[in-house]
């Protein structure tokens, strides 16, 4: 006699279950949302319990009746009539009730169960998959979920411009057993040139999921095509991705592409981890890792022991090879178990190589650990770091080849392993390293840096024993050195033909270490108050979005009854939608499009369309948040601007509270983009807004404590490769950053305390960012990574705190009209501003103006100079561990009137160009101290 029937006695094997319990689990939430609401409102009315005032009740129908303000302490405490809300249960199943934890509230319009996923592992489930991501670009981009299971997907996938392809894995995951959403790709095997697993189109995302290759064995490794490639364009994201056991990880290029966004990728790779060439915008990754410890770790059958892994990887292996790439921002990634951990080397088919920042980039267990094989003259900013090598033949931690031409700079960084030379430089370029420190060479036959060719600048950068620190071979150069060495006593052999040694301990000339930075992220990403769900475009809002009719009222309403609720989520699904009056979005609420990730403005996604502020700058803000309120997703377009003669607007999104946000959210035309400054609002968080402001982009100030913003990306490009009506064409680009050029205050920061800004970029601007006092009181922040390209003046400091500003791997271009300056320091600064590690070039008029306070910048690169490079008219300036590039020109001016200057261990290619106006004894360093031949 059978008893009742299982899941396995069905053959489900609980997939079922799998499949559908997000689902149910949403019902249940909407059920339980519903009867705690009706609870609430029933005790309420029957007198039990202390006073509520806006408590919502749910009902079928929506009522338009305002909520009573709550009493004031003195008024009467009988409650007041509580604002009606309807939660339409269809729009509730969006939220996806995940099997992990998530950092945001995820909603998705498609489900791959829909649309036949089986999700057991066994039945192929590519063409499931690819019928939702069609379906999903077809109406205009959003999130395709695929629940927590496995999925057999035979063939190969494409993600459409304006879609995401979103699993279900744990966020915080660092290794062990692989769980969640993992794709099983059986695809390729033994075709390496073949169609990648993944192909992603421009503006498309794939997240939180894993990818496995359940046939790929380690004793005889299969060749496999790549796991992800981005296609040629723009603004492909991969986060939260594990790769299992890739043969090839995540290909970038060769073909041309901009705005890649790598974030939160860990794996096994059994060849090449991520490969990017030809990205013309800057690139990100950040918080990527790289390590044969994940296959075997993975719980998943057919896992080799670590032991032969690792063998193979740091025989076989490289983590990231960088071909040509403007502006690459690297952050947060550690690098183990590779034959290469990172590769810097030109484009393919070409010589044209890159430039880059790289801050907090651990690489060690490898037998090269970096490996630069070509890098432009704007070079290579490298901060709080290390580079450690001990396997393999001759291992060695940093080897630059005859290829390099160029600069890297090294600040705070370790360098070492197990090597015979930790350092070796065969290239005409320049090493340059500070505050560093190296070990782990061969103290009997090898060096702590072999230098056979180039040159070296080494600032307080100390070696872990006393003999063996510096060999110079062949066609070495120059070597610089201020208070470096074992106890500051540098151990330096010249074998060259004609290097020049300038060797100095000068206790008057010491360097300021890098700040200590505890992170560049928020602790706790912000997201709604609760997981409610308002669809404008469905009942009871019915929001036209074609953009033909007004959603000014839908949207309003939804805002008013997410706010009534306690908070929630307003959604606006993919669409044009026409809004031309001002909205608040309450606390506790975030107003939300369909894109789940950055992007363009290329290709669908939830845009609004307003004029209202037209010609009135002063004007209510389109968009205003309360304390806790946010805004992510969206896109917002003025398409009555005139790009003939720009028509001013009031700022597009207003924060008038604490920890207000702004997330993955585009404004390609705003005349003033983001105003966090005028109120306090502590805690804000801007993360990834792109697009093309013309007189403001963001304001941060009003005496916020702890605020972030990071990775902006403003370009004109935004605005222009739109396909929005009234956009500007591509013979009208020259209009917008011509207009940028001579107004846009990119970034404006006023009076702030424990400001974070990371890993920002402006490309054309008046001021690229601009510290100014307000109130009476300025700014103390710290700026990590930002970029000023083709502007007139890239940092602009009028004033700060007591504090002062420390900027780290600064990237600078004047590129514009007239009066061209990388830094101004301006006449009422009387604060102190300290830059680690710089690029500059383009075409300035002078290179940095200081008219008064205290400026110091350590590893300076001077690509281009300008009349003048330093251009001292007042205040005190240290210049320490710097290189200019161009011979014949005026390096150095020291004023009349300034208070003090020194120079210590600068390069200066045909000598030091300097011009002195200063009195006697003003100007003291090493640099005016003649050479030494040791």
């Amino acid at each position: 006699m059978k008893g009742k029937l299982g899941w396995k006695d069905m053959g489900w094997k609980g997939s079922w279950w799998k499949s559908n319990r997000a689902r149910i689990r949403t019902t249940v939430l909407v059920a339980l949302t519903v009867a705690v609401i009706a609870a609430i409102i029933a005790y309420q009315s029957s007198g039990n319990g202390s006073p509520q005032t806006n408590v919502p009740s749910a009902t079928n129908e929506h009522k338009e009746t305002e909520a009573a303000a709550s009493p004031e302490p003195d008024q009467s405490s009988e409650p007041s009539e509580a604002r009606e809300v309807h939660i339409n249960p269809v729009t509730q199943e969006k939220v996806i009730a995940t099997s992990f934890p998530t950092e945001d509230i995820v909603i998705a319009d498609f489900n791959v169960i829909d649309y036949g996923a089986a999700a057991d592992g066994i039945t192929d489930d590519t063409g499931a998959l690819q019928k939702a991501l069609i379906a999903a670009g077809k109406s205009g981009g959003g999130v395709v979920f695929v629940p927590a299971g496995r999925y057999k997907i035979a063939g190969t996938l494409l993600v459409p411009t304006g879609v995401t392809l979103r699993g279900d894995r744990p966020a915080s995951w660092s290794g062990g057993a692989v769980e969640g959403t993992i794709l099983e790709a059986y695809s390729g095997k033994g075709e390496e040139k073949g169609e990648s697993f993944l192909s992603m189109r421009q503006a498309s995302g794939v997240t939180n999921l894993s990818i496995w290759y359940p046939e790929q064995r380690l004793e005889e490794p299969y060749a496999y095509p790549w796991t992800i490639e981005q296609m040629s364009g723009d603004s492909m994201t991969v986060e939260k991705v594990t790769l299992v056991n890739s043969y090839n990880g995540i290909k970038i290029g060769p073909d041309w592409n901009e705005l890649h966004y790598v974030k939160q990728v860990y794996g096994t790779v059994l060849k090449t981890g991520i490969f990017l060439d030809f990205t013309t915008d800057i690139g990100r990754l950040e918080g990527i890792r790289l390590s044969p410890e994940y296959w075997p770790n993975s719980g998943l059958p057919g896992s080799p022991p670590p032991e032969p892994l690792f063998e193979y990887t740091t025989s076989h292996a490289e983590g990231i090879v960088m071909g040509r790439s403007d502006w690459e921002y690297m952050s947060d990634i550690r690098i183990s178990g590779f034959k290469t951990g990172m590769r810097v080397t030109t484009r393919t088919g070409s010589t044209e190589t890159a430039n880059a920042q790289f801050y907090r980039v651990d690489i060690d267990n490898c037998n090269v650990a970096l490996l630069i094989e070509g890098v432009n003259d704007y070079g290579l900013l490298i901060t709080d770091s290390s580079f450690k090598a001990n396997v393999g033949t001759m291992p060695t931690a940093i080897r630059a080849t005859g290829g390099f031409r160029s600069i890297v700079q090294f600040n705070t960084v370790k360098i070492g392993g197990l090597t015979r030379n930790a350092i070796v430089n065969e290239g005409s370029g320049v090493l340059s390293f500070e505050n560093s420190n190296v070990s782990g060479w061969d103290e009997t036959n090898g060096h702590a840096i072999v230098a056979k060719a180039g040159s070296l600048i080494l600032g307080e950068t100390t070696f872990s024993v006393p003999v063996r620190h510096v060999l110079l071979e062949g066609d070495a150069a120059e070597v610089n050195s201020l208070n470096s060495g074992y106890e500051r006593k540098l151990d330096l052999e010249n074998r060259s033909l004609k290097a020049i040694a300038r060797i100095n301990q000068d206790e008057e000339s010491r360097l300021i270490k890098l700040p200590n930075i505890a992170g560049t992220d928020i602790a706790e990403q912000p997201k709604p108050a609760t997981s409610l769900l308002f669809d404008v475009s469905e009942s009871p809002y019915g929001a036209d979005k074609s953009g033909n009719a007004d959603a000014t009222d839908a949207v309003r309403k939804a805002l008013a009854d997410a706010g009534a609720s306690g908070g929630g989520t307003v959604y606006l699904p993919a669409g044009t939608y026409r809004i031309d009056e001002p909205l608040t979005v309450p606390s506790g609420v975030e107003l939300r499009g369909s894109w789940d990730v950055p992007h363009h403005t290329i290709g669908g996604g939830s845009v609004i369309f307003t004029n209202h502020g037209e010609n009135d700058a002063l004007a209510t803000p389109f968009l205003s948040l309360e304390a806790n309120a946010g805004i992510r997703g969206l896109n917002v377009y003025y398409d009555g601007q005139n790009w003939d003669a720009i028509k001013p607007y009031s700022w597009t999104i207003q924060g008038k509270g604490h920890g207000v946000y702004v997330i993955d959210t585009t404004l390609p035309d705003s005349y003033q983009g983001i105003d966090f400054g005028t109120y306090d609002t502590s805690g804000h968080y801007i993360d990834y807004v792109a697009g093309s402001p013309l007189k403001e982009g963001i304001f941060v100030g009003g005496g916020a404590t702890g605020g972030f913003v990071r990775n902006v990306q403003f370009n004109p490009h935004y605005s222009a490769r739109s396909n929005y009506p009234n956009r500007p064409m591509d013979d009208e680009f020259d209009k917008v950053w011509g207009y940028q050029k001579e107004n846009l205050d990119a970034f404006r920061i006023g009076y702030v305390k424990e400001q974070t800004i990371f890993n920002t970029f402006v490309y054309g601007s008046l001021y690229g960012i601009h510290f100014a006092g307000q109130d009476g009181s300025g700014p103390e922040a710290v700026v990590i990574g930002h970029g000023t390209d083709g502007s007139k003046k890239g940092i602009f400091l009028e004033d700060a705190g007591p504090k002062g500003l420390q900027f780290i791997n600064t990237e600078l271009v004047s590129m514009s009209t007239t009066d061209k300056v990388y830094v101004t320091v301006g006449e009422a600064f009387d604060s102190e501003v300290v830059f680690f590690n710089t690029s500059m070039w383009g075409d300035p008029s002078r290179g940095i103006d200081v008219k008064s306070g205290k400026f110091t910048m350590q590893q300076g690169n001077f690509a281009v100079a300008g009349f003048r490079g330093i251009n001292a008219s007042g205040g005190e300036i240290r210049l320490y561990d710097s290189y200019f590039q161009q011979s014949g020109k005026t390096h150095v001016y020291a004023g009349e009137t300034i208070e003090s200057m020194v120079l210590s261990n600068n390069l200066y290619k045909g000598g030091m160009g300097f011009d002195d106006d200063a009195p006697l004894g003003t100007v003291t360093g090493t640099d005016f101290l003649p050479p030494g031949n040791p």
